[in-house]
């Protein structure tokens, strides 16, 4: 059962951000940390869960502008990674017109010889990405309504919410957000978990 930092939170520093990525890493009970994307007008990345940051909309803003404004690139942070923990990269792109976008990423990640899963709720990207670039590990980010009839699809891996917990699939699985001792218990032993509150569910795991 492997702990992921949601957003990379250490429950000290802002989430997504170098700071809280780098440290969680650092963490001995933490086993990787998950972390959202968005691309910027230049093709770039930034780490952000939301479309728009301090009154941008990221899509249509260069990458130079929303790291003034306190935002890191993708790059930035890979580069500064030194473990070999899980690296989940959420892929946030609601259009469907994202090869490109894909083929600038991988330009990015090849640069850095991580330990990378990558995975969307785009579920056609997703395929695309693991059937263009198939030397990372890919996955299906599985919601409470959202794919969750593609549970049984081909790709490496799911993260699901925890809601649907039972109707995963034999193969890797993450649960995601398990915060507390409520959700904690639904989640089975072969399953690995995604929480903003890595120490409390750590504490959880070995007093079970």
């Amino acid at each position: 059962m492997k702990i992921i930092a949601h957003r990379g939170c250490d429950g000290i520093h802002q989430e997504n951000t170098l700071e809280s990525i780098l440290n969680s890493l650092k963490l001995n009970y933490v086993d990787g940390i998950e972390c959202d994307i968005r691309h910027t007008k230049d093709y770039d990345f930034v780490i952000h869960h939301d479309p728009f940051y301090a009154g941008y909309l990221i899509e249509k803003t260069k990458a130079s502008t929303l790291q003034k404004k306190g935002l890191n690139t993708l790059d930035e942070v890979l580069k500064d990674i030194k473990e070999d923990k899980i690296i989940m990269i959420e892929i946030k792109e609601e259009s469907k017109h994202y090869k490109y976008m894909l083929l600038k990423l991988n330009k990015i990640l090849k640069k850095y010889k991580l330990n990378y899963y990558i995975c969307s709720f785009n579920y056609d990207l997703i395929n695309y990405f693991k059937e263009k670039y198939p030397k990372y590990k890919a996955g299906l980010l599985i919601g409470i309504k959202l794919n969750l009839n593609k549970i049984n699809n081909d790709l490496d891996f799911n993260a699901i919410n925890y809601r649907h917990t039972k109707k995963a699939s034999s193969k890797e699985t993450f649960i995601w957000t398990i915060d507390n001792k409520e959700t904690f218990d639904k989640v089975l032993k072969n399953q690995n978990i995604i929480t903003d509150k890595a120490k409390e569910i750590y504490n959880l795991i070995n007093d079970d």
